[in-house]
């Protein structure tokens, strides 16, 4: 005699709960394997598709972020007739000043979106991010 005990049965009673049914196994293992073998297969060729594909578009209004720095240099210097040598020397250096930064700030967005960045009054047509706002906040 063994003292084995009898296998427990799932709540239908009707086979072992611990028991695999050996049909479905030879019906899922070939999927599984069948799939992961299609990623392994598909996964280069979709990074070369995806190397391939153009960088995205993004604009930014220059024309705006321009004519803002020009009332704010502007209410800086005094809007007097005649401009000193002092008050031409600190609109200049605004001025430079706000080219650098400007540049630098489009160059640090396109490196992070990953993406190009063109004037806004470039697009002709399509849509495209327009990154204006976020060029702005940067620069004050």
């Amino acid at each position: 005699m063994t003292s084995e005990a009898p296998p427990q049965t799932d709540p239908g009673g009707t086979q072992p709960a611990a028991v695999v049914r050996p049909d479905r196994l030879r019906q899922v293992v070939p999927v599984l394997l069948s799939t992961l073998l299609t990623l392994l297969v598909l996964a280069p060729v979709a990074y070369v598709v995806n190397r391939k594909l153009p960088p995205s578009l993004a604009t930014v209004d220059l024309q705006a972020l321009v004519d803002e720095e020009q009332k704010r240099t502007l209410d800086v210097i005094g809007k007097g007739g005649e401009l000193s040598d002092e008050q031409r020397a600190v609109a200049q250096q605004l001025t430079v000043d706000f080219a650098r930064k400007l540049s630098s700030t489009v160059d640090a967005l396109g490196q992070e979106c990953g993406c190009v960045i063109i004037n806004k009054a470039a697009l002709l047509g399509g849509v495209a991010i327009d990154y204006t706002d976020q060029v702005r906040a940067r620069i004050r």
